[in-house]
């Protein structure tokens, strides 16, 4: 059909550039596929530096499983020798900095580190004067560490003890190379007076996966009620008229151990709650005498410490 419109010669010179603009097309799409996304990738910024796992401490991950810790009594301090920066102090804290601080921080400070992109606002950049919602001086920064920021995922650290948060506030002035200044007469006058305040008691310190151990153990579901159909006793049968539920009845009484202390405290314990704890309405019809049988009886059954 095209014939009727151009000769061979057209013809060919036609199907020469029907090559040459598909063969063009074909290297576009290469230099797409390939290229572009190489140029693309060049300019986005560096991928953070991996943080570093402090040497010697198990559970640099997750600091909530270290290693179980003594609690210790630390006298009291004399703060002329924590408001300069000795290297003892910084030395601490630059360890204290690696083990709590780097992931939102970064190593060097400056907000961007591994955790950063998922916080909001951003953690502070201690390299600028900019944004400091407390300051910059050490008494500001002693007060940030042992209060937190409300509205931020900066926590208080008020589990460290002064000195270590001393210590901290330290190494963190030095990751700014301006003059951080001491702070007002009042402020210095204040973080002197907590510094030299009586001494600390630390507490025991337990990892989170051995404390939830022991929370299962103490808290698990006590066993029902055994109530004895064939028990002639006048506790047994009171029990058998007011407990619906001997499982329910059960977690009331391990709930408290105030009951224990006399038929009245069982009242109180059981009567607010009925019949959705495990225990009938009709103990609200209860006789003194019939309360007194069931208060012996629950004692035998639910056996503890008494209150009294």
């Amino acid at each position: 059909m095209i014939e009727k419109y151009v000769n061979a010669e057209e013809l060919k010179r036609l199907l020469s550039t029907l090559v040459v603009v598909i063969g063009a097309l074909m290297v576009a799409a290469l230099f797409a596929s390939i290229l572009v996304p190489g140029l693309r990738n060049a300019n986005q910024p560096p991928a953070p530096m991996p943080v570093n796992p402090v040497v010697g401490e198990p559970g640099w991950l997750d600091i909530t499983e270290f290693p179980p810790e003594r609690g210790k009594v630390i006298p009291p301090l004399d703060p002329k020798t924590l408001l300069a920066a000795t290297a003892e102090l910084m030395a601490k804290g630059k360890e204290l900095f690696a083990q709590n601080c780097v992931s939102c921080h970064g190593e060097q400070g400056r907000g961007d580190g591994p955790a950063a992109a998922g916080t909001s606002p951003r953690p502070r950049n201690f390299t600028v004067t900019t944004s400091w919602v407390n300051g910059y001086d050490l008494p500001s920064l002693y007060k940030t560490l042992s209060e937190g920021i409300r509205g931020s995922s900066m926590a208080s650290f008020d589990y460290l003890s002064k000195q270590d948060r001393m210590a901290l506030a330290h190494y963190v002035q030095s990751m700014g190379a301006f003059p951080h200044g001491p702070g007002s007469e009042q402020a210095q006058a204040e973080l002197s007076s907590r510094l030299a305040a009586a001494g600390e008691t630390t507490p025991n310190k337990i990892p989170v996966s051995q404390a939830m151990a022991r929370l299962r153990q103490e808290y698990s579901a006590p066993a029902p009620l055994v109530i004895n159909p064939e028990d002639p006793s006048p506790g047994a049968d009171v029990l058998r008229r007011v407990v619906s539920d001997p499982a329910g009845a059960a977690r009331t009484l391990a709930g408290t151990a105030y009951w224990r202390s006399g038929p009245k405290e069982l009242a109180e314990s059981i009567l607010p709650g009925a019949p959705a704890n495990g225990f009938s309405l009709q103990a609200a019809a209860l006789s003194a005498a019939e309360w007194q049988a069931l208060h012996a009886e629950l004692k035998k059954l639910a056996p503890g410490k008494d209150t009294k």
